[in-house]
């Protein structure tokens, strides 16, 4: 009742003071106009309109509670009757009345009820005011900007330590009797959020639940005032500067309004209207909902709700499955726009043996809950881009506290921090770890006190988070809320027609192709949508991003999800056991009903899935005539769970016959997503190596076939991936150009698999970089860094006491010494000239031919559309485009010789011996 009185008495104060300015305005407008046509008497009625109004309105304060806080102008009706003395001065004082209305605009009307006396009672039968009718409506039609109140809470860890339960009660759901695993990944939306006034915690029933009103809410939540005085403030920017614009390749984010340092260049909120009567008709078939008409009356339900005046922000869950096969997925959906809870199991020690599980690739250490610790953290912030310092922030949760005797808890909880702190000590991430925090909850119980404090530490560092509360255009929204239209009614994809379509018909607001671009790439790095700006899959948009954490679990699953229908069951365990699926194995997983909704779509999610390194193709070659064999089998690398048993190792990879290095990550364990995608696409451009009858591919190790003399292992080894390149009979033989070449090869691809490197494009490499090289001493246990051993003279390894040289590098940086052929040289034979090159000897010449001359040797080949998707594809890999496109010259053309390289090279004034170099 207090708080009713107090708004009662606000809001009677702001109209008192509207009346007194706006009635005498009014009623003199009036005299002006209608003196001639009234009579004395009447003049001196209308007179006393405004004196009375007043004595009346100071009686009827109680009554306006219902006003809300929406300010109201008088629409004194009972005055224009008394004024209507006949047709014609009816017609005219209508007329004026409308056009005072629309000169008054910023002011808003009261209809009053028809009463035998003037103004007897006050009705308020409009409370939206109509100056902020229009301003909002104006947001809603792409001008301006709006206030985003959004966070992801991700939770994370080890499977079975309670991350369901612990989500169900932070949203308020009903926690479930025993253990139910997760699938993938759940997600909860649309359950609660933040008061962003109060900071209090809201839940919200499900079945009030209008995904739809959200983009509704989120931009009416921005006061109009706040609105206008920025306007006045800020001028207005016609275009998105080019400089800003938002790409696939994520380099450069968009910013909020945080105190945060940068990491990256923000993307400016300014969008421009677009102009509409450029674009030329076309015959369509997409239907556009989003008519300002009805824009407008979903603005009023939802202003008349009054629920936009809480502002209250979204806080949406995703519940990560901890078990191992998830975590080459999961890492696709993380970002540092969310807060992150790694929970672990209180009732257990740190370094405690966990039983029953599959411990990481390469990792023979003891599986422990400090093992899954860190690699939570480690695969957060190897894989969320980094545009804030110390973002995003990492909270430990640790559960199961009704296992400890009451007495114990406290005790308890010093020794599971303390050691969380030590364990995270030295780590180059800590500035991301909260460890001022040390919770500990039963997460079955919503008495415990202690979720409380989980709720408050939540919130604390939501609101600390520089994407909370962001500016966001307004140009899209129109257009985000036909897709949201879309989604509601269970669309999952669009093709990018469609989407240029839906925009083109708009009867709202049109986008131009440069702002549609913007915002297809601008929403991917929100994750409101999916989108691939590359030539493969460019042309269609997953426009509800959950369908691909539906296309994840559909065969990357654990075994407790394996279905019962006997041909796909078979799939699943081959798939385990070899690593390899077929694609009509996949199309038929796909015909099951949960995931109906891929089918349609099965060519491009099946593509995009090779872009995201989830699936790999073998490459095969006939040995005859060394063209490429069309592929039968994918790999699936993250479902190999089989350890390397052969003896390839101890035989083969001996240090008389191998070279090695090692690529050493900065945590303690690597993110398996990293190895894995490594070996998706080592499979790409190499032959897998069979040996003892078998495949050498394995959980976190990869046999490869170069030619008839080398082979290639990768794999892992606690924080290092081990790159070892194998002659057939002597280390000494092994050619220094494909030692130089495979490893260039792999940095370049890691570097690309690794978000972390790619949003930090402009820091300095050696900063940002997740991992270092180091040089292996001769007998394949020592390691020098690479930095190190470039710069000193002679090193002597620990171990072996064996010297080594500056020499013994060279053969990893075939770059540095002086090649040439000698003078008596007469280049390759006719012989040579017409062999074909095989693809070890064009990826020689990729690395010998200069990047700058690329384009007029691809322009000779005729393969420069090619060479220009391809480096489209791969903006920051040129090293690998040039390898591409020199394989997919050698696939286009069967009789691409030697002799046709030659031409090519004479043509650009290339001396020919450039393939000496190149010839095996």
């Amino acid at each position: 009742m207090t708080q009713r009185y107090e708004d009662t008495c606000k809001v009677s104060q702001m109209i008192t003071k509207e009346i007194s300015e706006d009635i005498p305005l009014y009623s003199q407008d009036m005299f002006e106009r209608s003196s001639s046509n009234l009579s004395e008497s009447q003049v001196d009625e209308l007179k006393q309109v405004p004196v009375r109004h007043k004595v009346h309105f100071q009686k009827q304060k109680d009554d306006l509670g219902r006003a809300t806080a929406i300010r109201h102008k008088i629409n004194t009706r009972r005055c224009i009757k008394m004024a209507k003395t006949n047709d014609d001065i009816e017609d005219q004082i209508t007329e004026d009345e409308t056009q005072w209305i629309q000169q008054k605009t910023t002011k808003e009307i009261i209809q009053h009820k028809k009463s035998d006396e003037i103004l007897e009672k006050v009705i308020i039968t409009d409370p939206i005011h109509t100056q902020k009718k229009s301003a909002m409506l104006n947001r809603l039609l792409g001008s301006g900007t709006y206030v985003s109140y959004d966070m992801r809470c991700m939770v994370t860890g080890q499977f079975a330590v309670g991350k369901s339960s612990l989500v169900k009660l932070l949203a308020g759901d009903v926690v479930p009797e025993g253990r139910h695993p997760t699938d993938g990944i759940s997600l909860l939306e649309g359950r609660c959020g933040l008061d962003v006034e109060t900071r209090s915690w809201i839940h919200i029933d499900p079945e009030t639940y209008d995904a739809l009103d959200v983009v509704y809410n989120k931009v009416l939540m921005t006061s109009v005032e706040e609105d206008e005085r920025k306007e006045e403030k800020t001028p207005k920017k016609p275009h998105l500067p080019d400089s800003n614009l938002v790409r696939s390749d994520g380099k450069v984010m968009t910013a909020g309004p945080s105190q945060q340092p940068l990491a990256a260049k923000p993307l400016s909120p300014q969008i421009s209207d677009s102009v509409s009567k450029r674009i030329p008709e076309v015959k369509t078939h997409m239907k556009s909902k989003m008519t300002k008409e009805e824009i407008r009356k979903r603005m009023e339900k939802v202003l008349k709700s009054g629920n936009y005046k809480m502002k209250v922000g979204r806080l949406i869950f995703w519940d990560f499955g901890g078990q191992y096969v998830y975590y080459t997925t999961h890492q696709t959906f993380m970002t540092f726009r969310a807060l992150f809870l790694v929970v672990f199991d209180g009732s257990k020690g740190l370094h405690e043996l966990v039983p029953d599980v599959l411990c990481f690739p390469g990792q023979h250490m003891t599986p422990t809950p400090a093992v899954f610790l860190q690699h939570w953290v480690n695969s957060i912030l190897t894989y969320c881009k980094v545009v804030y310092v110390g973002i995003p922030k990492i909270l430990f949760v640790a559960t199961h506290k009704d296992k400890i005797p009451v007495d114990d808890v406290e005790s308890r909880r010093e020794e599971l921090y303390n050691g969380v702190e030590e364990l995270f000590k030295d780590h180059e991430g800590r500035n991301h770890l909260v460890l001022t925090q040390r919770i500990f909850v039963n997460a079955r119980d919503n008495t415990d006190t202690e979720i409380e404090v989980l709720k408050k530490a939540i919130t604390d560092l939501t609101f600390e988070h520089p994407c909370w509360g962001e500016k966001m255009p307004n140009a899209c929204v129109p257009l985000e809320l036909e897709i949201a239209e879309l989604v509601a009614e269970g669309k999952q994809i669009l093709s990018l027609e469609d989407v240029e379509e839906l925009n083109a018909i708009s009867k709202v607001s049109v986008l131009s192709p440069d702002q549609l671009k913007d915002f297809l790439n601008f929403h991917h790095s929100l994750g409101k949508i999916v989108y691939f700006e590359t030539p493969q899959l460019k042309d269609f948009v997953i426009i509800n991003p959950l369908l691909m954490v539906e296309v994840m679990r559909s065969f990357v699953t654990d075994k407790v999800f394996w279905p019962e229908e006997k041909k796909i069951h078979e799939t699943f365990k081959r798939m385990s056991k070899y690593g390899t699926i077929r694609r009509e194995d996949l199309f038929l997983i796909w015909e099951q009903k949960d995931f109906s909704a891929i089918l349609p779509y099965k060519e491009f999610i099946f593509n995009s899935l090779i872009y995201l390194d989830i699936l790999a193709e073998q490459r095969r070659y006939d040995t005859s005539t060394g063209s490429r064999l069309p592929v039968e089998n994918f790999f699936v690398p993250c479902m190999v769970t089989e350890r390397n048993t052969t003896s390839f190792m101890d035989k083969e990879c001996t240090p008389e016959r191998a070279i090695c290095l090692a690529f050493l990550f900065k945590g303690t364990i690597i993110p398996p997503a990293l190895p894995n995608r490594l070996i998706s696409a080592c499979l790409s451009m190499w032959t897998v190596k069979q040996y003892e009858g078998r495949q050498l591919l394995f959980s976190g190790f990869i046999g490869l076939s170069f030619d008839k003399s080398h082979d290639i292992v990768v794999c892992v080894e606690g924080n290092k991936i081990l790159l070892y390149i194998i002659h057939r009979t002597s280390s000494g033989l092994i050619v220094p150009d494909i030692a130089t070449g495979v490893k260039e090869c792999l940095v370049i691809t890691m570097e690309r698999i690794s978000d972390f490197y790619q949003s930090t494009i402009h820091a300095k490499r050696s900063q940002q970089s997740p991992f270092h090289i180091e040089y292996s001493c001769s007998k394949m246990q020592c390691f020098i860094s690479e930095e190190k051993a470039l710069k000193t003279k002679q090193w002597v390894c620990d171990k072996h006491k064996h010297i080594h040289t500056a020499g013994n590098w060279f053969v990893w940086n075939q770059d540095q010494k002086k090649e040439q052929c000698e003078d008596h040289c007469q280049g390759l034979s006719d012989d040579a000239l017409s062999q074909i090159p095989s693809d070890n000897e064009l990826l020689r010449l990729s690395i010998h031919c200069a990047s700058s001359k690329m384009h007029s040797f691809v322009t000779y080949l005729g393969m420069l559309q090619k060479w220009e998707d391809i480096t489209y594809n791969y903006p920051d890999n040129i090293e690998v485009s040039k390898f591409l496109v020199l394989s997919k010259w050698k696939e286009q053309n069967v009789k691409g010789s030697f002799k046709v390289l030659a031409e090519a090279l004479n043509q650009m004034e290339i001396s020919s011996h450039l393939l000496c170099q190149v010839r095996l």
